[in-house]
C-alpha cells in the first residue's frame, strides 16, 4: 500500500506564527514592574505621612506642657517643672501643681495614638542672660520610618515663660 504523505502547503511570505504570545508577554512583564514600582511609592508615602504625623503630634504636646507652665509661671520660673530624659520616663506623682501637670503631660505622650509606650518628655529650664529660657524635649521611638525597624526621633523647643 501505497501511503500518502500530507505536507503542509509553503506559506510564501515572511510570516512568523506566535509573535502575538511574545507580546503579551512582554507587557506583561512592562505591567508587572509598572506596578510593583506604584505598590513601592506608595509604601514610602505611608512611613512619610506617619513620621510627619508623629511630628505634629510632638509640637501638639510640647505647646501642651508650654500652655501649663505658663499657668503656672512662678513655679516655671522657680525650675519646679524641671525633669530629666530617660529610657524609664516616670512620672513625678501628684504632690505640687507642676508635678500633676508633669504626670498628666507624660501620660498624655505615652497614651494610644499619641507618641506611644516608648516615648518620653522632659523640660528643662536655666537662666541665661538673665533670661529664664526651657528648653523642652520629646523623645520618641518611630518603627515605621527606619530601615533597621526603629529610628529615634526628637524635637526640642525652646521656650520663656
Amino acid at each position: 500500500m501505497n501511503e500518502m504523505k500530507q505536507t503542509m502547503p509553503a506559506i510564501n511570505g515572511t510570516r512568523q506564527l506566535g509573535t502575538s504570545l511574545i507580546e503579551v508577554l512582554v507587557a506583561v512583564v512592562v505591567l508587572a514592574v509598572g506596578m510593583l514600582g506604584v505598590a513601592g511609592m506608595q509604601a514610602s508615602a505611608l512611613r512619610n505621612n506617619q513620621a510627619a504625623y508623629e511630628r505634629s503630634v510632638a509640637t501638639f504636646l510640647a505647646n501642651s506642657i508650654t500652655e501649663r507652665m505658663a499657668a503656672n509661671r512662678a513655679a516655671a520660673l522657680n525650675g519646679d517643672y524641671n525633669t530629666a530624659l530617660s529610657s524609664s520616663c516616670p512620672t513625678p506623682g501628684g504632690g505640687t501643681l507642676a508635678s500633676q501637670d508633669l504626670t498628666d503631660w507624660i501620660t498624655e505622650i505615652r497614651s494610644p495614638g499619641m507618641l506611644g509606650t516608648t516615648a518620653c518628655g522632659a523640660v528643662n529650664c536655666a537662666v541665661v542672660g538673665g533670661v529664664t529660657v526651657c528648653q523642652i524635649t520629646l523623645q520618641w521611638t518611630d518603627q515605621r520610618s527606619a530601615v533597621s525597624g526603629t529610628d529615634t526621633n526628637q524635637l526640642v523647643l525652646e521656650v520663656r515663660p
